[in-house]
């Protein structure tokens, strides 16, 4: 999108509603602890050795920033915050790395049109009601995914790398399913009303990990992924999605009918 045609960025508070929903959800799906209110926004335990924790702000206040960045004295934390790179990297010490930009966004929950897989594929939905959390998956037709979908609760599962929620960027195989049935594309949605200390608002789904294989791509399983979880998600009572997205995720989301909200710089602290 031409820069000039961007929306305008999203009203402070709405902002900073929009980010504790975020983080919340993120938590959720990634079943990590729950996001901590800190001066400025949240922190998240993660817990990987590359990913030790993360530090999530609706905003680039110089003052904050630097008071958060004095205090950070270990490699594998990360910052996520709601501005460009332009504002973010004069107000960090040098050595700091960048990853490719990502996009906060949101879209209004609509019923939804058809969820008929393509031929030869299976849609199904899980919803974890005591997390809040929702999952779809798509797998070959003659594959059985019963296993899964009748497991209940859901077991935590082995944490996965982080995604910035492309359709296009593939998912690991799950081991629960075991490596020789590997979904053609899945999904999560986590279902939230904002991190604890952040601005109240409605109930929202904060969509994660959204990705279709290789060898399937180019066939909607992506945008059915989302659509599934969208149906179950306001079946639920959720009135919005919210995401982060890659570049490569913008375009397509947009496509659907999301709307960027702000953009995000992530930055880690190097080993």
């Amino acid at each position: 999108m031409d820069p000039a045609m961007a929306p305008p960025p999203a009203p402070p508070s709405e902002l900073a509603r929009l980010v504790g929903v975020w983080a919340d959800g993120w938590a959720r799906a990634r079943r990590t602890a729950v996001p901590l209110a800190v001066p400025g926004g949240f922190r998240i335990e993660v817990g990987q050795p590359r990913h030790v924790a993360r530090y999530v702000l609706p905003a680039a206040d110089p003052d904050v920033l630097r008071e958060l960045v004095r205090g950070i004295d270990a490699p594998g934390l990360w910052l996520k915050v709601c501005a460009p790179r332009e504002r973010i990297e004069p107000l960090l010490p040098p050595g700091w790395q960048f990853s490719e930009p990502q996009y906060l966004m949101t879209a209004p929950l609509e019923p939804p049109g058809d969820l008929t897989p393509p031929p030869g594929y299976r849609l199904t939905v899980r919803h974890d009601a005591d997390g809040g959390l929702i999952e779809a998956r798509i797998v070959l037709d003659g594959t059985d995914p019963g296993a899964r979908t009748s497991r209940t609760p859901h077991p935590a599962p082995t944490p996965r790398p982080v995604r910035t929620g492309s359709p296009e960027a593939g998912p690991e195989a799950d081991p629960e399913m075991g490596p020789e049935i590997p979904p053609a594309a899945s999904g999560l949605a986590a279902l939230t009303g904002g991190a604890s200390g952040a601005v109240p608002g409605p109930r929202s789904a904060v969509f994660d990990m959204i990705g279709t294989a290789a060898g399937h791509r180019r066939r909607g399983l992506g945008r059915l992924v989302m659509a599934a979880l969208a149906a179950r998600a306001a079946a639920a009572g959720a009135t919005q999605g919210v995401l982060v997205a890659s570049p490569e995720g913008r375009a397509l989301y947009e496509a659907l009918g999301w709307e960027l909200r702000a953009p995000v710089t992530a930055a880690v602290r190097p080993r």
